[in-house]
């Protein structure tokens, strides 16, 4: 993961290969004070250089990335068809909700979902959320 420093919207991006040079998908977030949103925009082969040009206007988002006021559960869809691609639910401490326990959650993958690629998705967006909020 790589965060991309000067942007408007908060921008992370997906990087692969021996040396982390290719990227597969750029994550852009759109935080209000009631909505926490990303949307999630997967690169095609050949991969654009980490360090090449950051523009994907050019892209359909193929992710919606959406949680609840706190960040702490989210579920990632695709928007044109609302179909859910995976979500994910933090668990916590007896009845209290202030109490999360960070390592204690559930990840749903529907299928015929590449498990990987939620996976990936749901840090990058968990890691990101806490990077901008502290």
């Amino acid at each position: 993961m790589k965060k991309k420093l000067l942007s408007l919207h908060p921008t992370w991006h997906l990087n692969s290969g021996p040396k982390l040079e290719s990227r597969l998908a750029t994550l852009v977030f759109d935080l209000t004070l009631l909505k926490k949103k990303a949307r999630c925009y997967i690169y095609e082969p050949p991969y654009p250089h980490e360090d090449g040009d950051t523009k994907y206007e050019h892209l359909r988002p193929s992710l919606i990335v959406k949680s609840d006021t706190s960040g702490r559960d989210f579920k990632m869809f695709d928007e044109v068809t609302n179909e859910v691609w995976g979500s994910v639910v933090r668990r916590t401490h007896g009845n209290s909700e202030m109490l999360v326990e960070t390592d204690n959650y559930t990840v749903t993958v529907h299928p015929g979902v590449d498990v990987l690629f939620i996976l990936s998705v749901a840090m990058m967006y968990t890691y990101a959320l806490d990077d901008i909020e502290h």
